[in-house]
């Protein structure tokens, strides 16, 4: 039987989560998680966690949410369908100053919401659809790795009402019907937990990086420049280098070559001599593990205009 590890999964360069397109880079954040560089469609550049990436908790920088905001406002919501709402008219809200529309329920009744609740998939009826003024009947399906129970508690202040549910691994677990339904909850937390363990096992890390990451040469396919770690910015071209989750910037450059080339000695002179360092020091280890215990990979590494004073301990 596939193991538990096996199934988990993991973020790869070039993929596409959401408006998120993974680039070539991640730093460690200070829980030793994984936070990838991603480009969002439209162009902004930031460091997204991993497990977010993976299980939906950023799906763009912000734009899409500022999009949606507009269109709950926009007029081009008239005549469009959100499950059994269909939208009719706007309606002016002057006490809570926001916008509101008139939709037409497919039992017949008229029911007013807010834009917002409707582009978000929150409001998809008027209630005809809930029963003695509950949600409706999910007893027994799934959400992902949770199986609803039964109501735990029929009404609750902040979440509504909350069902008792079982999540694959056996545990059992009180959640809202919002959270099932509208909030993707995926598991009683076992999932995020699988998640963060396997993180340990995915890569080699040696003074607080990662050796194999740093070995790969490869371009990501969606490199707008062609080289890794150059970037355009303003009509100028910006080539920099992250390590220990630092950034370090090798200049600004007129054209695309000199950033490359200072990207590739950057490269040479702390990629490659880390890497190699490692390799002859993981040589001594492996015959001598109580040497190793006490003279562990470090890494010191300095600003030299330009580029970069490296310093590598132990001596070997």
């Amino acid at each position: 039987m596939e193991s538990k590890e096996k199934r988990i999964k993991t973020v790869k360069e070039g993929q596409k989560y959401g408006r998120w397109t993974v680039l070539d880079t991640f730093i460690l954040s200070p829980r030793n998680e994984r936070k990838w560089l991603c480009r969002c469609d439209c162009g902004t550049e930031r460091y997204v966690l991993e497990r977010s990436l993976l299980y939906g908790g950023s799906v763009s920088c912000g734009c899409l949410r500022r999009e949606r905001a507009l269109e709950s406002n926009s007029p081009i919501l008239t005549g469009k369908q959100f499950g059994e709402l269909t939208v009719i008219r706007k309606v002016e809200n002057t006490k809570h100053n926001s916008t509101q529309w008139l939709c037409k329920c497919s039992c017949g009744s008229d029911y007013v919401v807010q834009g917002s609740l409707l582009v978000t998939g929150r409001r998809t009826h008027c209630g005809c659809k809930t029963v003695r003024g509950r949600p409706a009947d999910i007893t027994g399906k799934k959400f992902n790795r949770l199986t609803a129970l039964y109501i735990a508690k029929r009404n609750d202040p902040k979440d509504g009402v909350i069902w008792r549910c079982r999540c694959d691994c056996g545990n059992e677990v009180d959640v809202s019907y919002n959270s099932l339904v509208y909030c993707n909850m995926k598991s009683c937390g076992c999932q995020k937990k699988e998640h963060d363990k396997s993180l340990q096992s995915f890569l080699t890390h040696v003074a607080g990086t990662s050796v194999d990451a740093i070995k790969s040469k490869k371009v990501p396919t969606d490199n707008t420049t062609g080289y890794k770690g150059v970037y355009l910015i303003r009509g100028k071209y910006v080539a920099k280098i992250v390590f220990q989750k630092k950034q370090y910037f090798l200049g600004t450059y007129d054209n695309i070559e000199d950033a490359a080339q200072a990207r590739r000695e950057a490269e040479e002179v702390l990629f490659d001599g880390v890497a190699e360092h490692y390799r002859k020091w993981k040589e001594i280890a492996d015959t001598d593990p109580e040497w190793a215990e006490q003279n562990p990979v470090q890494v010191i590494v300095n600003k030299a205009g330009q580029g970069l004073d490296v310093m590598l301990f132990p001596e070997l």
